[in-house]
């Protein structure tokens, strides 16, 4: 599979830094109403809330525990009923559940959750691929059942076949979480097409994807909106180019 996007880098700069059904003809109108099917999240004092998700063990464990979930027989369920769109907002709100609430922890572990890929390569001219970096601890079957549950049908322009966008959900949740991080979608979009940039020019297999941008701004909407709204759902800005 040719590798098309890496918005792991742009989070390491910035912290140090199968397929389901389309979504249903009615989805928008739901979006405006009651999501059927989320649990409450407990409450959670705010500043245990975000002194817990500084904890290394509880974000390895909240990580670990989502990808879990997304092998579930209860997210795959959430798929075929309501298709694929919906099913990005059930995960998000799975995330924020696992984080107590935390926005910063529920974006990081949504978009480790959602790489597909187990590494990726660097080269350099002349020299041609020179290291390979990890991007997940998962065993190769382990990592293979979650990419394969990945929501994958998320545009009206999705290429057919078994992976389908599943990608892109690394490249929206990665920029979501740099642009509410940053608060800023400028700066968000600087280290996105940075990033891109870099890409192509030095990993292997890279290539510059305009459906990746697009993921990528999409994400920085949705980042700034959870700024403002605890309650945002991806699905609204992910639906902006789908209407």
């Amino acid at each position: 599979m040719t590798i098309r996007g890496h918005p792991a880098l742009a989070i390491l700069l910035v912290c140090g830094m199968t397929a389901g059904e389309s979504q249903p003809k009615d989805f928008p109108r739901r979006l405006g109403g009651e999501i059927p099917g989320l649990l409450a999240h407990d409450d959670v004092p705010e500043g245990v809330a975000f002194v817990a998700s500084l904890v290394p063990p509880k974000v390895l464990m909240d990580e670990s525990a989502l990808k879990a979930y997304i092998v579930s027989e209860d997210f795959s369920q959430a798929r075929q009923r309501y298709g694929d769109l919906y099913a990005v907002d059930v995960l998000f709100d799975r995330a924020l559940s696992l984080s107590w609430g935390n926005r910063y922890e529920a974006l990081l572990i949504a978009f480790t959750a959602t790489m597909d890929h187990r590494s990726f390569g660097i080269r350099l001219p002349l020299l041609g691929p020179l290291l390979w970096l990890p991007l997940t601890s998962e065993f190769p079957d382990e990592f293979r059942r979650r990419r394969d549950a990945l929501p994958v049908m998320l545009y009206t322009d999705t290429p057919p076949g078994r992976y389908g966008d599943g990608d892109k959900l690394q490249h929206f949740f990665g920029s979501a979480f740099i642009a509410f991080l940053l608060e800023s979608a400028e700066a968000a979009e600087r280290v996105g097409d940075f990033v891109e940039w870099g890409e192509d020019k030095f990993v292997v297999d890279g290539a510059l994807d305009s459906r990746d941008i697009r993921a990528n701004r999409q994400g920085e909407r949705f980042g700034l909106a959870l700024l403002a709204d605890p309650a945002a759902r991806p699905s609204v800005s992910m639906m902006k180019e789908n209407l």
